[in-house]
């Protein structure tokens, strides 16, 4: 379930507010058709001009792993469009489920939301594992 979209920065363009990055809080337990609607998400936000994107997974219980590659797919077409996706609030059970699905060294994982927007905003690196 995707609990909201938070704004965490907008840009002027023109006379309209273009969103440049956002943070996805989710919460409960995320199956194919919870991941199938991130993604989904995922791609509209794009498609708006938001290329830096944290996913918060803070209240996260449980995720399939079968819809991991979707999420993955997504994160290296931000890349490709000059953005990133950064996880946050990422448990040990989680992490467990990433590392299975052969996605945990794909995205840069910061404790708690803030820390992975501050990432963002400062182009900085910080792997956990």
């Amino acid at each position: 379930m995707i609990k909201a979209a938070k704004k965490a920065g907008e840009v002027e363009s023109g006379p309209s507010l273009r969103l440049r990055h956002t943070t996805l809080s989710c919460m409960g337990e995320l199956d194919r058709d919870a991941l199938r609607a991130i993604r989904d998400r995922m791609v509209r936000l794009l498609d708006q001009g938001c290329v830096w994107l944290v996913v918060d997974l803070t209240e996260v219980s449980h995720l399939d792993y079968r819809g991991v590659p979707w999420l993955v797919a997504q994160a290296e077409e931000y890349r490709r469009r000059g953005g990133d996706v950064k996880l946050a609030g990422v448990s040990r059970y989680l992490l467990a489920i990433l590392r299975a699905a052969g996605a945990h060294d794909v995205f840069e994982i910061y404790s708690d939301a803030g820390d992975a927007r501050a990432a963002l905003s400062q182009g900085h690196n910080a792997w956990l594992h």
